[in-house]
């Protein structure tokens, strides 16, 4: 089981990077529903399931990117899929604290899993009943370490998150009864 979860998520984490590379390409062939602060983005591929829930933070003075954060249902059961990006230049052995409303501790599942040369990436592969705080909140903060030891906080807006969610899985189970 954790094998076919495992090759469930390296799918899910290409999948992320191929709708990334697909929307520096062209925006034509990816359909996008946004739900406040969340966005919906879909895309035909074979073999995967087509959409997930983003979210980019950006420095509001330079307007680099901060962190994507990208939220997937598998389809096929409720295994869920976490991706968030950051850049560079932080400490991985630092680990990452993930809190909602400044109080409630989620996510434990959480872990740097590799850094490639524009980013690093944190991902886990959860159940949809982890999600629970997320639905429930309005705010929540991602805190890592800098490769110098200061911490870096990056909000992520949960307005919008419970509607994109719920449209991710409906669109992905569709596809997976469809395709299997």
């Amino acid at each position: 089981m954790f094998q076919k979860a495992l090759t469930w998520f390296a799918l899910l984490c290409l999948s992320v990077m191929t709708i990334q590379m697909a929307s520096a390409q062209s925006n034509d062939e990816m359909e996008t529903t946004t739900f406040k602060d969340w966005v919906v983005r879909c895309v035909d591929r074979a073999d995967l399931p087509p959409c997930d829930a983003v979210q980019t933070a950006f420095n509001s003075n330079t307007q680099e990117r901060l962190m994507l954060t990208s939220i997937a249902h598998f389809g096929s059961n409720d295994d869920i899929g976490i991706q968030i990006w950051v850049p560079t230049g932080i400490l991985v052995s630092g680990g990452v604290l993930f809190e909602i409303d400044q109080e409630t501790q989620a996510l434990q599942e959480l872990r740097f899993t590799r850094c490639e040369a524009d980013g690093c990436f944190i991902e886990a592969i959860v159940k949809e009943n982890d999600l629970t705080a997320l639905k429930k909140g309005n705010q929540a903060a991602i805190a890592i370490l800098s490769s110098t030891g200061q911490p870096r906080v990056v909000g992520l807006s949960l307005s919008g998150f419970t509607k994109a969610f719920n449209e991710v899985k409906r669109k992905n189970k569709s596809w997976f009864d469809n395709n299997s």
